[in-house]
């Protein structure tokens, strides 16, 4: 019997870029296909996402991409799979389908995919296989679960859920989850991220109500600081200031693109003067106006880092004004939050936060009581934690045990493991699949960039060291000392000793290496300073500096200009090279080309006949008996002379 297979590209002990595949036969279904972000500020890098290599491989296998709902974990990949996989339709909620929309026309993608709302009645069938779906609660309007059929079994993937009894947004369909558990489920992947949180999770309707409370003591403007994903809170928050007769303005370009996705399908239903341009705000009275701002996790580009520094083009924090984050930190981003904080303490902002004032935000993601209703519904066979990271895993696995499921069937899944399904029963194949990650910094995708993050990571704390050396490489000889260049390592200043030290050690290394041995080689001699400076000055410094070691060669006619650009002495040669390259691509300048050259040569005669009439003036100056200091006068005397006497003679 032709097994189903299952693996994930993504999502798995992970979270973000959940890229869930199940193949049956000659069938393909993706869901969701999302972003992995990274820290920006201190990479550069914008995020990751699955390799694609292996759909790309099979792409006339695929049925379609099924989308659980539209936030970038589950959809960001999105724009970057269809340039590479011909994918021709997306399964996707009404409010993802606007904001798949949205990137492909910022990204310019012309590819042509059929769009297909998801409905709870909607059925997709093919061939022996079948795709229907479930009503689900999360923190955007649209949100659904899906389940695949095949004749080995039937798979359900959560997607992100909560269960939540006084929801703002849309209820979950208990009926359709208790129907799914009587027809039979074999495979259930369930959202793992907040697997370690006892009991239930808070309603929404809670946290509305501790919002508004504050948001009626406020004597002054009304700034609320949240996930721009939210889009359920921010409907709430909207329509909240709009019973108290206040404006609403968003900053933050993923702010204001969730309000008017969700204006234009009509989720967010008010009078057209609430919302305002950002430009209207000095018509309006300071408690007049409720400001929605990204920022809530310190970013130091989001608006609301820009207010505390004083420096937002519209928004000026001021005495009395309330700040509400509705929001929880982020596990690394704690520290930026509170110095976000207090500056805008500093302003005289009254600040209400999450848990210390009430709440005033709930997760998205099931606590413990949650997934075990959800358990007790659809009574799986096995069951893979989906969606966090592996001890979010594994106590999400303990869970499922004291639901019921039986130990063997928990399967905490790595990316790339293959597991098939046949006949109702699950294992793991011998089969791997590649899933990347593949790196996005800015807009260029690299499978390689994951030296680079290193290399900038390393960058930002330990700053680098520039080594250059000098060698004649006729003679064999070190000319002069070397010369180090620090940047970000530490204050040269004050370790003029180690620098001195440091020069010593890679020139008596060098030297040692070119004197006895014949066959040499640069890149051993970059990687020789490398390994004598990286333990010297991590012992006296405890820096793993970043260093750059660089040999240039002084023998001109030996030297090799694609090597060593950045030598002065080489400037005249490098523009010779240029001009005999151009007179090999441009046969039609040759009466230009060859005049330019001719120039250059009898400008070095002259520089040569210079250099000789100062090199006999030095050596006649060294067979006098001066003192140190009246010597170095006099040959600095003799050298302007010497200058003067060859412009002299030039322009005779």
């Amino acid at each position: 019997m032709t097994p189903t297979k299952i693996f994930g590209l993504g999502g798995m002990q992970e979270i973000g870029k959940s890229t869930l595949i199940i193949e049956h036969g000659n069938h393909i279904f993706i869901i969701d296909t999302g972003i992995k972000f990274c820290d920006t500020f201190t990479t550069g890098i914008n995020g990751s996402i699955p390799d694609y290599t292996y759909l790309k491989d099979n792409q006339d296998k695929i049925e379609g991409l099924f989308i659980t709902h539209g936030h970038e974990d589950h959809i960001g990949g999105v724009p970057y799979l269809v340039q590479q996989v011909d994918v021709k339709r997306i399964f996707a909620p009404r409010i993802a389908i606007q904001y798949l929309k949205l990137k492909f026309d910022n990204m310019k993608i012309k590819t042509k995919i059929e769009f297909i709302e998801i409905e709870k009645d909607l059925v997709a069938t093919f061939d022996d296989c079948s795709v229907d779906f479930w009503t689900a609660q999360h923190s955007i309007p649209d949100a659904f679960g899906i389940r695949v059929s095949t004749p080995n079994g039937k798979l359900m993937m959560t997607g992100d859920f909560r269960f939540d009894y006084t929801p703002i947004g849309n209820l979950t369909d208990f009926n359709r989850l208790k129907e799914i558990g009587d027809q039979g489920l074999d495979v259930l992947f369930s959202d793992s991220t907040n697997a370690m949180r006892p009991n239930h999770s808070p309603s929404e309707s809670d946290i509305l109500e501790d919002i508004g409370k504050y948001m009626k003591e406020a004597t002054g403007k009304i700034i609320i600081t949240l996930f721009a994903s939210n889009l359920t809170r921010i409907k709430a928050i909207i329509e909240l200031a709009a019973q108290m007769g206040k404006k609403v303005v968003a900053f933050g370009r993923s702010m204001i693109d969730g309000i008017d996705i969700g204006t234009k399908l009509g989720y967010i239903n008010v009078a057209n003067d609430i919302i305002i341009d950002k430009k209207a705000i000095s018509k309006y009275g300071e408690n007049e106006l409720v400001i929605l701002t990204t920022g809530s996790q310190g970013e130091e580009l989001a608006g609301l880092a820009k207010m505390s520094y004083g420096k937002h083009p519209y928004v000026t924090i001021k005495n009395n004004d309330m700040i509400i984050f509705s929001s929880s930190p982020i596990p690394g981003n704690r520290s930026k939050i509170e110095l976000l904080v207090n500056r805008l303490y500093k302003y005289g902002a009254i600040i209400k936060e999450n848990g210390v004032d009430g709440y005033l935000h709930t997760s998205g993601h099931a606590y413990m009581d949650e997934h075990r209703k959800i358990f007790e519904l659809t009574k799986p066979k096995y069951f893979m934690p989906y969606h966090g990271e592996y001890r979010m895993s594994v106590v999400h696995g303990h869970t499922a045990v004291e639901s019921g499921v039986n130990p063997d069937n928990i399967l905490v899944a790595k990316l790339g493991d293959v597991y098939h399904l046949v006949d109702h029963k699950v294992y793991l194949s011998d089969e791997k699949v590649y899933f990347g990650p593949v790196f996005i910094d800015g807009n260029i995708l690299s499978k390689t960039n994951a030296n680079i993050m290193k290399e900038r990571m390393e960058l930002g704390q330990n700053g680098f060291l520039h080594a250059i050396i000098a060698i004649n490489k006729q003679k064999n000889v070190i000319l002069g000392k070397p010369r180090i260049v620090s940047r970000g390592a530490f204050f040269v200043k004050n370790s003029l000793h180690l620098i001195e030290e440091a020069k010593r050690i890679i020139h008596g290394a060098i030297l040692y290496v070119i004197k006895n041995t014949n066959d040499w080689t640069v890149p051993q001699l970059k990687q020789l300073m490398i390994d004598r400076l990286a333990p010297f000055f991590y012992k006296n410094k405890r820096r793993n500096v970043v260093i750059l070691p660089t040999i240039l060669f002084t023998d001109h006619h030996k030297a090799k200009i694609d090597d060593n650009p950045e030598l002065d002495e080489f400037g005249d040669l490098m523009l010779e090279y240029n001009l005999e390259q151009e007179l090999k691509n441009h046969p039609e300048k040759k009466k230009e080309i060859l005049a330019k050259l001719k120039e250059m040569k009898s400008k070095k005669v002259k520089k040569s006949s210079s250099k000789e009439v100062i090199k006999k003036e030095r050596k006649t100056s060294a067979n006098k008996t001066l003192t140190e200091s009246d010597n170095k006068a006099d040959t600095k005397k003799k050298v302007k002379r010497v200058k003067k006497e060859v412009i002299v003679k030039e322009d005779e």
